[in-house]
């Protein structure tokens, strides 16, 4: 033992470059408290994911023999690539002396070393990372998780503390959960109306589950997830994603269950950028719905590519996967075939996911090919293996179900190179949509929002009469459904038969008087028909339902002003202009509006 002991001081030496040399023995203050302060503190103090703190001599030498084991594995700092150093913002890996340090402290007897070495604790801005935000989105009442059972997946409204009086555009936000059984979390975006028709339509706090209404969005480009130990990074100059007053925050959460009933009252800080963006990302999903994942087998592999058609800086990626998942890569393959090799996760860790940017956006020509593969192990031998014994698992939302899905953000070079892929992102997406609910009515043939949601996903790719038949097969199932009635009534209307349109759009308002695209189409309707006052009132709804809705607002105007009613349609056009200010053709409407006599 002693022997052994002796080797490990000597190797420890020489990786810290001192073999061979007499040297002072590591102490706390000197060589263990400058790597806590910088790498471990920022979590473990009050207030933060670290389940305990490490401010104090006391602290570490406490926890001294698991600093030394889990820097050692590279278990801590949390960081699943692999790869060149500081190739990602926010990179928390340790360096090989790092490590070595905690190794020799302990070798050496935990020493605590001379007050006068001891760096001073860092200072952070109070509980936010970035200083006081702009605005606090906050939960009003707190969700109970109750102890035992499942995992909980659940959608919260958090109302912004103090109301826009214009739209902002958020240059970064911080979340606090309220509690550590909080695992992770997604932000969504939605009208408060809708918001808070939804929550009261459930008898306890929140609504819905892993699959987000239609009320709610996520700001398109953009990767707004939460996991412990996230840091707060502001996005870069000239990017932000858009917050309208009369909308709320919506955080998508997972919570896992513990022993007792946990009290979860969640808030979010956003900070404002000092311009509108005026650049805009595009995000692109690789997604394997197909999975089959055999009891008792490892080694599974599968993988998904798209071709790029336009140039475009790749600025950051997001992995995920469940349990099951063990390795992950993405990569690039150029039009002159060499291979850029863009993440590499070797020993995947569900606890730690998280989305990476690039420091330097990594440049894709048109024509490159953007692949993804998931290796996965469904064996006893896979320590996170949910199941034991193993079972046979596929898709699902559940974490006890798997999925394998890389988010790739790019930012496209010109207009006419987003055109391009944002067309191609489009068609994918919906393609996958029809895969992802067939897998769902597969498993769940009465599932009406899977059949809606098809139906949807078929219109989009010209099949109207696949999306009718899922349609009304949903609404056979869920007569109450208004997105089931609003898009048979889009069908109808399509091919030409406006009483049935009529009929279907208006069973949509029945069923949600706030559903803006129903009322828009009841107004177009009624305008075709000659009810000029019936149709302003339809666009009044909308444009309550969805103050973005230019065509509710510019349709409205000219009713207002075959009315006679100059000034209204005058100050209609103007919000249009307002909330679409790069439409020509609008300022152009205004514009010769204003000139008429």
């Amino acid at each position: 033992m002693k022997l052994h002991h002796h080797l490990l001081r000597l190797t420890l030496l020489g990786l810290l470059g001192l073999g061979g040399t007499a040297r002072a023995a590591t102490t706390f203050t000197h060589d263990v408290a400058p790597i806590v302060f910088q790498h471990c503190a920022p979590c473990h103090r009050p207030g933060q994911g670290g389940p305990f703190p490490l401010l104090t001599f006391a602290d570490c030498r406490k926890h001294a023999t698991d600093l030394a084991d889990v820097t050692g594995r590279r278990f801590m700092p949390p960081w699943l690539p692999t790869g060149p150093t500081n190739e990602f913002v926010g990179d928390r890996r340790l360096t090989e002396t790092e490590i070595a340090v905690f190794q020799a402290w302990l070798a050496d007897g935990l020493a605590e070393g001379d007050a006068k070495d001891l760096p001073p604790l860092p200072t952070w801005p109070g509980e936010w990372q970035l200083g006081a935000p702009d605005v606090v989105a906050q939960m009003p009442a707190a969700y109970t998780l109750q102890p035992g059972g499942r995992d909980v997946y659940r959608h919260f409204a958090l109302p912004l503390t103090q109301p826009l009086d214009r739209p902002r555009w958020i240059r970064a936000f911080e979340f606090h959960p309220g509690s550590r059984q909080v695992h992770h979390a997604f932000l969504y975006v939605g009208r408060t109306a809708d918001i808070q028709r939804l929550d009261a339509a459930d008898p306890v706090v929140g609504f819905g589950g892993m699959d987000s209404p239609t009320e709610v969005h996520s700001p398109g480009g953009y990767f707004l997830s939460w996991q412990p130990g996230k840091r707060t990074v502001p996005l870069p100059a000239g990017m932000g994603w858009k917050l309208e007053p009369g909308m709320d925050i919506v955080m998508q959460m997972h919570l896992q269950t513990g022993g007792k009933p946990e009290a979860i009252q969640a808030s979010v800080g956003l900070w404002f950028a000092d311009s509108p963006a005026t650049n805009q990302p595009l995000k692109l999903g690789l997604n394997v719905y197909d999975l089959d994942l055999p009891a008792g087998q490892s080694n599974l592999v599968y993988t998904r590519e798209f071709v790029v058609p336009a140039d475009a800086d790749l600025l950051g990626l997001l992995p995920h996967t469940h349990y099951l998942g063990r390795r992950i890569e993405a990569w690039a393959e150029l039009p002159d075939q060499t291979r850029h090799d863009l993440l590499t996760i070797p020993d995947w860790d569900f606890n730690w996911q998280g989305d990476y940017r690039y420091v330097t956006p990594v440049f894709l020509p048109r024509g490159t090919k953007l692949g993804m593969k998931f290796v996965f192990d469904n064996t006893a031998a896979n320590p996170r293996n949910p199941s034991n014994p193993p079972r046979r698992v596929g898709f699902g939302m559940s974490t006890s179900d798997e999925m394998a899905e890389v988010w790739f953000q790019l930012l496209p070079r010109t207009a006419r190179d987003r055109i391009a892929l944002d067309r191609a992102i489009t068609t994918q997406t919906v393609r996958d949509i029809v895969i992802y609910n067939e897998v769902r009515l597969k498993a769940n043939p009465t599932n009406a929002v899977a059949l809606v949601n098809l139906a949807r996903a078929k219109l989009g790719l010209g099949d109207r009469p696949g999306a009718f038949q899922a349609l009304t097969n949903a609404l056979a199932l869920d007569p109450t459904n208004d997105e089931g009635h609003y898009y048979l009534g889009v069908i109808h209307r399509l091919e030409g038969r406006p009483g049935p349109a009529l009929e279907e759009f208006q069973r949509a308002v029945d069923a949600n008087p706030a559903h803006g695209r129903a009322h828009g189409n009841l107004g177009i309707l009624a305008q075709e028909q000659n009810r000029p006052e019936e149709a302003a009132e339809h666009f009044t709804a909308a444009l309550l339902a969805d103050p973005d809705d230019n065509l509710a607002r510019t349709s409205l105007a000219q009713i207002r002003l075959e009315q006679g009613n100059r000034p209204e349609a005058i100050s209609l056009m103007e919000e249009a202009v307002r909330r679409a200010p790069t439409d020509a053709n609008l300022a152009r409407q205004l514009k010769r509006l204003k000139t008429l006599r």
